[in-house]
């Protein structure tokens, strides 16, 4: 690089900054794109940036795609920085998505030849594809043939994956679960259908749809732990997501209410207790601190405000099917509008370049 003086040009070698001041300058970068073409000016600088250094990002938003699934892109949108971005994914070719977390979305593989998806065959064929670095993570086949969805991990610090593929029958209700690094499935034979599942803490939450009421069974040994009473004047249409927030297990209901030619809707938020009154019971909150929850029409998940540029603590930032983007105040419950350029907004995406490994 040649900077011009008044006398005459200097040149200086900016491949031998400190590396305390390219990680300085790197934490300062909020767009993926700029920490990117960052890295990627020279070799020395590329070596001393991490992809662990990326900072934290405000979460994207995805679009849905349709059906054929034939085009080998995804599309994104920034809401913080008003950017679209257009990310080329060739394993994505012919698939369909479930869920995402920590920068990783759950993918089902689809036949082209009879365009059906292999689930539809008794077979499930999913894996786990990080868009960003194209890396993907078969999982074992299982041959339930139930589709899958995405019950953790709650935040975006590597931790465990785990996979959920349910079916709920007249009589009974089956789940199998799949973590990261396993070889096989582990199935979970149930029979209360009916019931909405979590699995959080290595436990498995069971919302009783029609009463409110949540069995929670120990995933190592399959035994009930306990059980927790409805909230008072609870709601059986109200869509019910649980969140683990710093240690906190909480639970979020999105109520809706309709008048002739409008749609009302609000959020509460109640807090798991132990201890407190002997029993476990709900108890209503206003306030979750330096939290903020993303939620959309498959899952829920906690970000600190103080980690990430953009986020608002003690909101929900909430994503409806019809593209509707909005960030609520849990406390006063005033709304505020977000700009979303897709027709149909699908789920939260957290952009994240590091490789997932089974732990």
């Amino acid at each position: 690089m040649v900077v011009r003086g008044a006398k005459k040009a200097v040149r200086r070698d900016w491949s031998s900054l400190p590396p305390e001041l390219l990680n300085l300058i790197a934490n300062n970068l909020r767009e993926i794109s700029d920490f990117v073409r960052f890295r990627a000016v020279c070799t020395a600088w590329r070596f001393s940036i991490s992809t662990m250094d990326f900072p934290p990002q405000f979460p994207w938003i995805l679009k849905e795609r349709e059906y054929p699934y034939n085009e080998p892109h995804m599309l994104f949108y920034s809401t913080t920085s008003s950017k679209m971005y257009t990310i080329h994914a060739p394993k994505y070719l012919g698939k369909r998505f479930f869920g995402s977390s920590q920068g990783y979305i759950l993918i089902e593989l689809c036949d082209r030849a009879t365009k059906r998806f292999l689930s539809s065959r008794h077979t499930c064929q999913i894996s786990l594809l990080n868009p960003l670095n194209n890396h993907e993570i078969p999982l074992p086949a299982c041959n339930f043939g139930y589709d899958p969805f995405w019950i953790g991990p709650q935040k975006y610090q590597v931790g465990k994956y785990l996979v959920c593929s349910g079916y709920r029958g007249r009589n009974r209700s089956k789940t199998a679960f799949c973590c990261l690094g396993q070889d096989n499935w582990c199935e979970f034979e149930l029979t209360c259908p009916g019931y909405k599942w979590f699995h959080l803490n290595n436990m498995l939450f069971g919302i009783e749809l029609n009463t409110g009421v949540t069995k929670v069974t120990d995933m190592a040994t399959g035994i009930l732990a306990y059980v927790i009473q409805s909230i008072d004047r609870y709601d059986a249409g109200a869509e019910q997501y649980l969140v683990d927030v710093s240690g906190d297990i909480l639970i979020v209901f999105h109520h809706y209410d309709y008048d002739i030619d409008t749609c009302y809707d609000w959020f509460d938020v109640h807090r798991l207790d132990l201890i407190g009154s002997g029993s476990p019971c709900w108890v209503k909150v206003n306030s979750i601190g330096n939290q903020a929850l993303f939620i959309d029409e498959y899952s829920c998940f906690a970000l600190g405000a103080s980690d990430i540029s953009g986020v608002k603590a003690n909101c929900i930032y909430h994503i409806e099917p019809s593209s509707w983007v909005k960030k609520v105040d849990i406390e006063t419950g005033d709304e505020e509008s977000l700009h979303c350029p897709f027709k149909e907004a699908d789920r939260w995406f957290f952009p994240n370049l590091e490789h997932l490994r089974a732990q």
